[in-house]
């Protein structure tokens, strides 16, 4: 019983048709009777691996040239003693391990060297199905890949621009975190500004309270001579009075009323004297206090 497969198998007529196609030569004999002509069978699926693969047949030559190279140089002749002897083994297990890649990469599993040895009809027939189905849906899906490939370009475009752009961003971030560092540097200025003003009206506001309580001070010993110069007006009114009065009674000693009427008249300009003063001093601490408060306005 067959393994089913991932893929149809194709006819002998659709197989040589598409191998014409192809321009890879394939009789119905060769597709039956593999096992006659074995040579023909790996040209055949050497040039399948060749399309499948997207290489020109003339690279596979160059593939064997390079092992043939590593084999022969020093290193690989310290590992393998001879390796000359090797040569062609290892050039049909290079080109059986690509084939049987590409075979497994359609779907196809059982591919071995006894293939390549012994070919069998009907396991040929499979093996050309896998390869030529695979072709075909690569053929098919050829718009895909090329949509692909646009996109791909479109997005380096784009990612080109986005980078642009962000060289641009970073540019002109560079730019605003200078100014804003300038920016930053003015402001600690002015904080450090408003800070001393803060200290300078904070002292004139003490100086302020204290011309203040020194007015207040003055004004009440103002409002205190005040009334002793009201008292000592009424009690020269009361002495006048009395003065008439005694003069109108005693008159033997003139002299002495004289004495006492012209001591209480001195100590009444006396006391208006130093009112005088104070009044003075409460004008200038008015003064003071009028200057503090026009100079702390202007701060």
């Amino acid at each position: 019983m067959s393994t089913p497969t991932a893929f149809p198998i194709l006819k002998n007529g659709m197989i040589l048709q598409i191998m014409t196609e192809l321009d890879i030569p394939l009789t119905e004999s060769e597709l039956t009777e593999p096992g006659r002509c074995k040579e023909r069978v790996r040209e055949v699926l050497q040039l399948l691996l060749c399309t499948c693969w997207g290489i020109p047949p003339s690279t596979l030559p160059l593939l064997s040239h390079r092992l043939t190279t590593q084999l022969t140089s020093s290193s690989s002749s310290q590992i393998t003693p001879h390796p000359t002897l090797y040569t062609t083994a290892l050039i049909e297990t290079k080109f059986f391990c690509m084939l049987s890649k590409m075979l497994r990469i359609c779907g196809y599993y059982e591919f071995g060297f006894r293939d390549l040895q012994a070919p069998n009809g009907r396991r040929f027939k499979r093996q050309l199905s896998a390869l030529i189905n695979f072709m075909k849906y690569r053929e098919d899906m050829g718009h895909l890949l090329e949509t692909a490939l646009d996109e791909r370009v479109d997005m380096f475009n784009a990612l080109e621009e986005m980078a642009e752009e962000h060289m641009t961003l970073q540019d002109r971030l560079e730019v605003a975190r200078s100014e804003n560092h300038a920016k930053m540097l003015e402001q600690d200025a002015a904080e450090a500004e408003c800070q001393e003003m803060e200290a300078e009206i904070a002292q004139q506001n003490k100086i302020q309270a204290s011309i203040r309580q020194q007015n207040n001070l003055l004004q009440k010993s103002a409002n205190d001579l005040k009334d002793q110069i009201a008292n000592l007006s009424i009690a020269l009114r009361e002495l006048q009075a009395e003065e008439r009065q005694l003069s109108k009674e005693v008159v033997h000693s003139p002299d002495r009323i004289k004495l006492d009427l012209a001591m209480v008249t001195k100590s009444l300009e006396d006391v208006k004297a130093m009112i005088g003063e104070r009044e003075e001093e409460r004008k200038l601490m008015m003064k003071r206090v009028e200057n503090t408060m026009a100079g702390e306005e202007c701060v």
